[in-house]
C-alpha cells in the first residue's frame, strides 16, 4: 500500500510582539518530517531557540536518515539523536551569548520513512500531536507539564489542563542542562483516512477537546490550520498559535 500525505500548516503571531513558534515540513530522499516548536526565553531568544532547534533536527534527519537501513529501531535512534543535537546546539548558543542564557523550546514532530507501516511521533514539553481516526480524536503525546501530570494521575480532566495554574510549567524541553532520557517517541500505525495534527499550546490550550474533534472531523484540509489558529485567538489565546495538519491518503 502506497501512502501519500496532504498537508496544511500555519503559524500566527497573535497578540505577542513576536512569534516564538516555528514550524517546518520537509519531504526528501524518501523521508517526511514535520516539526512544531514553541520557543521561550524572551528578548527574541525564544525565536532563536525554536528556529535553531528545528534546523538541528532537520539536519540530523536528512544528513543521516537516507543512509540508514530503515529499521524502526534505527529511525527511533535517529530522531532521538536529532533532539540531543538540538539540545547541545542551544546550550552552546547560551554559553556563547548571555542574552540566550535562559532560552529553550518545546518540540513535537512526525517522521515517516517511505513504505513504512508506521510513523514516529516525538515530543518534549507541551506541544502536542493528535490523531483523528474513525471520527474520534485522540491525544498521542503526553505534555511534560505539571498540569498534565495531574491529568495522567486522574486528578483533573484533559479540558482542565488548559486552565490549570501549572499548565505552562514544563519540566522537559530543549535547552535543558539535564535532558535525561531525551524525547518521548511513540510508534503509531498508519492507515488511510487518518488525520494528524501537531500544534503549539497556544492552539491546544484555547480550543476545548470536543470542539477540536468536531473541526478536525468535519472541515476540509485546505485552510484548516489557519482556521484553527484564528479560532484559538478568537477564543482568547494570548500566545502564538501554530499547527501542521496531515491527511493520510492511499495512492
Amino acid at each position: 500500500m502506497a501512502i501519500e500525505f496532504k498537508v496544511s500548516s500555519e503559524s500566527l503571531q497573535g497578540l505577542r510582539s513576536n512569534n516564538e513558534d516555528a514550524i517546518k515540513c520537509i519531504k526528501a530522499d524518501g523521508l517526511f518530517l514535520a516539526l512544531v516548536a514553541d520557543g521561550m526565553g524572551g528578548h527574541a531568544s525564544g525565536e532563536v531557540a525554536s528556529t535553531e532547534s528545528i534546523k538541528s533536527i532537520e539536519q540530523e534527519v536528512f544528513d543521516q536518515g537516507p543512509f540508514l537501513d530503515g529499521s524502526e529501531s534505527g529511525d527511533t535512534a535517529l530522531i532521538h539523536q536529532g533532539y540531543i543535537s538540538a539540545n547541545q546546539s542551544l546550550l552552546s548558543l547560551s554559553r556563547a551569548n548571555p542574552k540566550f542564557l535562559n532560552m529553550g523550546t518545546t518540540m513535537v514532530g512526525l517522521f515517516y520513512r517511505e513504505n513504512s507501516p508506521n510513523v514516529l511521533i516525538s515530543n518534549l514539553g507541551d506541544s502536542r500531536c493528535y490523531v483523528l481516526e474513525d471520527q474520534k480524536l485522540s491525544l498521542i503525546t503526553a505534555d511534560h507539564s505539571f498540569a498534565h501530570a495531574l491529568y495522567i494521575a486522574g486528578s483533573i480532566t484533559l479540558a482542565q489542563v488548559a486552565t490549570h495554574p501549572f499548565r505552562n510549567r514544563i519540566y522537559k524541553y530543549l535547552g535543558s542542562k539535564d535532558l535525561t532520557g531525551g524525547p518521548d517517541i511513540f510508534i503509531h500505525h498508519l492507515r488511510p483516512g487518518q488525520r494528524y495534527m501537531i500544534c503549539s499550546d497556544g492552539l491546544s490550550g484555547s480550543i476545548n477537546p470536543a470542539d477540536l474533534q468536531n473541526y478536525l472531523a468535519t472541515e476540509p484540509l485546505e485552510g484548516l490550520s489557519l482556521k484553527l489558529c484564528q479560532i484559538a485567538l478568537k477564543n482568547g489565546s494570548t500566545d502564538n498559535t501554530s499547527a501542521i495538519i496531515i491527511d493520510v491518503l492511499e495512492t
